[in-house]
């Protein structure tokens, strides 16, 4: 690795009187996504870094060719040299420190070695029960479990009319009389990760306090870091257990707002443009067809199956998995464990699963196929385990026996109707994910509903009228 010889100006000393020639040694303490952006010169791009030495901590933005130039090189928690740049005054909502450093393609930054004497990350966690009192724009440290994780959801802004990718993850902390749940929002590259999983510990550094329809949220950390190496850690997993054992944390679910509305029409010819699924480790291409489409509609569920029941026994086997390593740990994640979930099969008395696993006795996990219904179209929908044990009110254990003794003529028919009916010509907003699947070699579309929340009709004709308004200012 290059050397760091020369002399070394401390952080905190730099000032827009500094001069051009300075020359600084920290470590990237956290990194954020490359972000595209249009103004009145064009189209451009920009990455931003916070990095810290012994005297204190600083923001820097890299724009243009040097976010191609270091985007690569830049990684939490390595030490480099920078020099070459421009100081101006700190955007305090957003920057560190009375000061910030702006780079450019011909800025010089290079990796030196590891250096003790500069700290790494540090945090000043605040609990989750504190952010309903804060006010929006705040930036918080905080420590959580991730206990529900939403798809990614890909939509275009109203505003912007550019394509935009969030994903929805709750997080808990023990905070507060019972323990304190809130939602953490992450966009962009961060939200299509597949490393978020439920159960994993997550450090967050400079969450951003949000509102939305008066509730408060996080979102936009500068840097997450999950399964850290840290006591704090160990002692917020016990405790997250005992939490889970005493009472479980449901999913979230929220009303889903901030999409565009399509009917189920305009969703089948969309779907038309769909490619064919990643294979395991596969870069999407960014100027190919993308290989999922997601979509939000008000539409009808339809009646349940009746000729088998909506449900399949799976394996509870603990399986284990390993969470991505977070960029700036130096241990690698533990193991960590979750539920089989494979379909079983009973044979001698024993079920067992395509995975070798075995069991005395199965957990049953809600799967049926409904058709969902508006005055354009009609699709056939996969409806999973998450989205029907809520819609119906209880789980797929408690539903086996009464639709076992609820057909035609049994004794438990009417509770199994009453059910039923829960799920059965129930206007609902959807949250559709699209996919193309090869099916007895015939290409088609694979819809699965990844949210369901009940319609609210006067919020419903709330959305109409607006919608209305818009059109009609958009034609004069």
């Amino acid at each position: 690795m290059p050397g760091s010889g020369g002399i070394v100006t401390p952080v905190a000393t730099l000032s827009p009187y500094t001069g051009g020639k300075w020359k600084i040694k920290a470590r990237v303490l956290t990194k954020g996504d490359v972000r595209r952006f249009t103004n009145s010169r064009g189209e451009g791009q920009l990455l931003k870094v916070d990095i810290a030495d012994q005297s204190g901590e600083i923001s820097a933005t890299f724009f243009g060719k040097a976010v191609d130039k270091y985007n690569a090189l830049l990684q939490p928690g390595q030490v480099y040299t920078f020099q070459k740049g421009q100081i101006k005054p700190a955007n305090k909502r957003y920057e560190q420190g009375d000061y910030a450093l702006v780079f450019e393609e011909h800025s010089l930054i290079e990796r030196v070695d590891e250096d003790q004497a500069i700290p790494g990350v540090t945090y000043n966690f605040q609990p989750l029960s504190d952010i309903a009192n804060l006010p929006p724009e705040t930036l918080v440290d905080v420590k959580a479990v991730i206990y529900s994780v939403q798809d990614p959801f890909t939509f275009t802004a109203k505003t912007s009319q550019k394509e935009m990718t969030k994903r929805s993850i709750g997080i808990w902390d023990p905070s507060g009389p019972d323990g304190t749940t809130q939602e953490l929002t992450v966009w962009g590259d961060r939200a299509l990760g597949d490393d978020f999983q439920v159960g994993t510990v997550v450090f967050l550094k400079r969450a951003r306090v949000s509102e939305y329809n008066g509730e408060k949220g996080l979102s936009s950390p500068a840097q997450m870091d999950l399964s850290p190496d840290h006591g704090d850690a160990v002692v917020l997993m016990r405790q997250y257990q005992e939490q889970q054992a005493r009472n479980p944390l449901a999913a979230v679910r929220r009303p889903i707002a901030g999409s565009a509305r399509q009917t189920l029409e305009e969703c089948r010819q969309e779907d038309v443009k769909l490619g064919p699924p990643l294979a395991p480790g596969q870069q999407l291409d960014p100027n190919g067809p993308r290989s999922v489409h997601r979509h939000t509609v008000l539409a009808t569920l339809a009646t349940m199956p009746s000729d088998r029941g909506p449900y399949y026994p799976s394996c509870p086997a603990q399986v284990e998995f390993t969470p991505r390593q977070s960029s700036s740990s130096t241990q690698p994640p533990a193991a960590q464990k979750r539920a089989c979930n494979k379909k079983v099969n009973q044979e001698n008395g024993v079920w067992s699963c395509q995975a070798g696993h075995t069991c005395q006795q199965p957990v049953f996990r809600y799967l049926c196929r409904m058709n969902a219904l508006d005055h354009s179209d009609s699709l056939e929908v996969n409806v999973y385990d998450d989205v029907a044990r809520q819609l119906i009110g209880c789980s797929a254990d408690d539903y086996v026996p009464i639709f076992e003794g609820g057909q035609e003529g049994g004794e438990r028919e009417a509770e199994l109707k009453n059910l039923n009916r829960k799920m059965e010509w129930r206007k609902v907003v959807l949250r559709l994910r699209a996919m193309k699947e090869v099916w007895q070699e015939t290409e088609r579309i694979r819809y699965s509903v990844d949210e369901a929340n009940a319609a609210v009709f006067a919020k419903e004709a709330k959305q109409l009228l607006a919608e209305v308004h818009s059109s009609l200012a958009a034609m004069r």
